[in-house]
């Protein structure tokens, strides 16, 4: 089976989030006071559940869409409203279809993960799956589904972590649109480390940085050159490969000296026209 399974009182809690843990646990209180009902289940809620929600309902052995919420719909490579789940050209619509089959059998929830097979980015997919039982033993199924997305804690601690002093930031513009300063966004360890910047970067310039004071370098931002080409700088104290992106730029920093160890002290006299052409 391509997608990982977990029934009833497995569904693994430290795996949800708090809008699947929130319908979990009013899913069982209403179930546990025989007050169940897609009315109950799905209104009065806080949390924004209806863009990534989807509603089935049983057909003898088949489900069909009642509802698909907007945010399932982008994400899906076919349109789902009003059509059988044995219509899909989902690839994994067997597996979802047995599982499916399973919690309307026995009126039991299940929590299932999944990466998307259209996907080249390998992105992980998370289902919780609530039943509610209806006349004539038909059974709807409330289905809600959420993107977990970890690339983004992977790359900042990556940045963070990285052995080349880095540092991003977004140009600051004169009339002209030319660049002559930058808003940093993002500083890593080793950045900190050779700069002796331990504060914070909320509001911070580049040129408030000792470091870079009187080091004219932003006119080299957006050279015709390739986007993907670093631009390098010489200073006195360090080196400096400009990496050009569509909305911001990224400094790579290196010391003269070389020596790991080593932190960028200002020279006093030569950042007034340490540049060099």
């Amino acid at each position: 089976m391509a997608i990982e399974v977990f029934n009833g009182t497995s569904i693994p809690r430290e795996l949800t989030t708090a809008a699947m843990e929130f319908l979990w646990v009013k899913w069982k209180t209403l179930n546990d006071t025989n007050d169940l009902s897609l009315q109950r289940l799905t209104e009065e809620c806080s949390y924004q559940l209806r863009s990534n929600s989807i509603h089935l309902l049983t057909i003898n052995d088949d489900f069909v869409y009642m509802y698909v919420g907007e945010s399932v719909q982008a994400n899906a490579s076919e349109s789902l409203a009003g059509s059988l789940l044995s219509q899909q050209i989902n690839p994994l619509k067997r597996e979802f279809a047995d599982v499916y089959r399973q919690v309307a059998k026995r009126l039991t929830p299940a929590f299932v993960r999944f990466t998307a097979t259209w996907s080249q980015t390998g992105q992980l997919w998370q289902r919780l799956i609530l039943p509610i039982k209806v006349a004539d033993g038909a059974v709807i199924l409330v289905v809600y589904s959420e993107l977990i997305n970890h690339q983004t804690e992977i790359y900042d601690h990556l940045f963070r972590t990285a052995p080349d002093a880095m540092i991003i930031a977004c140009p600051i513009t004169n009339d002209a649109g030319h660049a002559i300063d930058g808003w940093v966004l993002m500083m890593n360890d080793r950045a900190r480390h050779l700069l002796r910047f331990d504060g914070t970067i909320g509001n911070l310039r580049l040129t408030q940085l000792p470091q870079f004071a009187g080091v004219d370098i932003w006119g080299r931002l957006y050279a015709p050159k390739s986007a993907a080409a670093a631009t390098p700088v010489t200073t006195a104290d360090f080196n400096v490969d400009i990496m050009r992106f569509p909305h911001v730029f990224g400094l790579r920093i290196t010391p003269k000296i070389d020596d790991r160890d080593a932190t960028l002290v200002p020279n006093s006299s030569a950042h007034g026209a340490s540049q060099l052409a």
